[in-house]
């Protein structure tokens, strides 16, 4: 249906607005071209955001790091695009003065999120709507599902079902119903090649008290009569995490509900010893495909645009031992191109490399052993001392979060906020997290910890994040560095409290010709200069003599 189809039904429905979200019934996880609604409504393309629709006039809300991307894919005479960091419930009670009557669809959202629509917001009328009006929310293609092997995920499926049962035996439960498709995927160490990057299986699990397994998609058939098996039992779920819909039919089949958070996430949040050995590797891998492709970019950038750029890094990639797919698209982006935080090139906006300016160039691979991310800002040309001066502000921030030490249980939080002092005292800000967790073999973004302004969870040794500050300036120049790393701990014989501190996984050189040295301090160069001797021990005896002897030089002491 069009936009204007979808006002007249709202209209005739007695409605007054429309909650439309990228998500499926998988909340949170990725999704196809063919069923992103917002997408086919909107032209927008970004990853986050969310459509209200209303009879007379819609609205695109989206943070921050989509401002400029939405201002330019969205016809603004159909479609008001706001830039907000409120959630759906603030902005509808700052913007909704009157009562309104609003639909939503209550596999999109979840229990805790409709339950709190409908508590704080009482003067509105919140509707179930399942009516499918913006046609299937599910893909119908095949998908080829296989084991992640043992080599790679460390722990065998029976062991961490019994992980599971065991929980639900301590919180006296009947079963436990999981919605999140990365939690099951890690639970029954199985993938799918449904998506083009995140290699997850989409499906719900229920588990019951003896470990047995029931998997779920879209059948409600199967649901109702796996669900009616439990009558007058008590099944846990997690209300941040599951659809509103499915609590709705197990109140329906009688079933006593208990709201507890998903234990996998934290189990999959710290990995293991294999998991880690193997992670390692595949940045090992990773690093000596990035050092690769950025030797040939030196020496070809004249000829290249941000398209070519996006296939050559991944022809480097391929190459390597256990590859199997980016970890998500690839971001290309040079010149102004760069100050749209996630910018994916197309044949519309795609830019040829001139010089004096930088590419900036977000990628990723999943391999079988593991899953990278990784920013770098590459010179091309020779730029002005602005974007040396914001590469190197950048670099601080950069610097202050992956050398800082903090007590067990910090959350992320004050790691970003550690981050973010260095640019402030420069009067700049970047709008998007610090940090996320990622996963092995599964989404680039995981859970239930972030480097970020509002996460509280604290964190652990064990667990990988990302460190990304940047900056942005519209119609010139964006910047973001980004490693990831694992949090393992410091000894420290002065100190009672157990510390923290990160430690590098990508090995990959961090551009010095953008470096302006005489903003660094000491410890800063130290930092540098202690990371880029590590990048090269660990990856110039699996390259060539041309290719380590630049990697030598691009890791040379500052």
């Amino acid at each position: 249906m069009t936009l204007l189809e979808i006002q007249n039904y709202l209209s005739q429905s007695g409605y007054d607005a429309y909650i439309l979200t990228r998500n499926n019934m998988f909340l949170g996880q990725d999704i196809l071209p063919e069923e992103n609604k917002i997408l086919a409504l909107s032209g927008f393309s970004g990853s986050a955001g969310n459509l209200i629709i209303c009879p007379n006039k819609s609205y695109l809300l989206v943070d921050g790091r989509y401002e400029l991307q939405a201002s330019q894919e969205v016809d603004q005479t159909q479609i008001e695009v706001v830039c907000t960091n409120d959630s759906i419930a603030t902005w509808i009670n700052n913007n909704f003065l009157t009562p309104f009557k609003i639909a939503y669809n209550p596999w999109c959202h979840s229990v805790n999120e409709v339950d709190y629509w409908q508590r704080v917001l009482k003067k509105h009328t919140f509707i179930a709507d399942n009516s499918e009006i913006f046609g299937s929310r599910l893909t119908i293609k095949d998908v080829h599902i296989f084991e992640h092997d043992i080599e790679f995920c460390g722990i065998s499926t029976e062991e961490k079902i019994s992980y599971l049962t065991n929980f639900i035996h301590e919180h006296n439960l009947d079963a436990y119903f999981i919605s999140a498709c990365d939690s099951v995927s890690w639970l029954l160490n199985l993938r799918s090649n449904l998506l083009a990057d995140t290699p997850i299986f989409r499906a719900f699990a229920l588990i019951d008290k003896d470990g047995n397994v029931s998997l779920f998609t879209n059948d409600m058939n199967k649901i109702k009569k796996e669900l009616s098996a439990f009558k007058n039992q008590t099944i846990g779920i997690s209300y941040a995490k599951t659809p509103k819909q499915i609590q709705l039919l197990m109140k329906e089949q009688k079933i006593w509900l208990e709201n507890i958070s998903n234990p996998i996430d934290e189990w999959k949040a710290i990995k293991n010893s294999i998991e880690l050995s193997g992670i390692k590797n595949a940045h090992l891998r990773d690093g000596i495909a990035m050092v690769k492709f950025l030797y040939w970019l030196e020496n070809n950038w004249s000829s290249q645009d941000e398209l070519s750029i996006v296939k050559k890094l991944r022809s480097f990639r391929e190459k390597e031992a256990h590859f199997y797919s980016d970890s998500f698209g690839t971001i290309a982006a040079f010149g102004p191109n760069g100050a749209i935080v996630h910018y994916q090139p197309t044949s519309k906006t795609n830019l040829k490399l001139t010089k004096d300016s930088v590419l900036l160039l977000d990628s990723g691979a999943q391999y079988f052993d593991g899953t990278t991310d990784i920013t770098r800002t590459i010179a091309i040309g020779t730029p002005s001392d602005d974007i040396r001066d914001s590469f190197t502000q950048v670099l601080k921030a950069h610097i202050a979060a992956s050398s800082a030490v903090f007590p067990e249980g910090t959350s992320g939080s004050v790691i970003d906020a550690i981050t973010r002092a260095q640019l402030w005292q420069f009067g700049k800000e970047y709008h998007h997290g610090t940090g996320h967790g990622v996963g092995c073999f599964l989404s680039v973004h995981e859970g239930p910890f972030s480097l970020s302004s509002k996460n509280t969870h604290p964190l652990k040794a064990g667990m990988i994040t990302s460190i990304e500050p940047g900056f942005y300036k519209t119609g010139e120049y964006g910047i973001r560095i980004e490693n990831l790393a694992y949090i393992v701990s410091e000894p420290n014989i002065q100190s009672e409290m157990n510390l923290l501190r990160f430690e590098p996984l990508t090995l990959v050189p961090l551009d010095k010709r953008l470096i302006n040295k005489y903003l660094l301090s000491s410890a800063e160069i130290k930092w540098l200069n202690t990371y880029h001797a590590d990048v090269y021990q660990k990856l110039h005896k699996h390259l060539d003599s041309k290719t380590a002897k630049w990697l030598q030089q691009a890791c040379a002491p500052l």
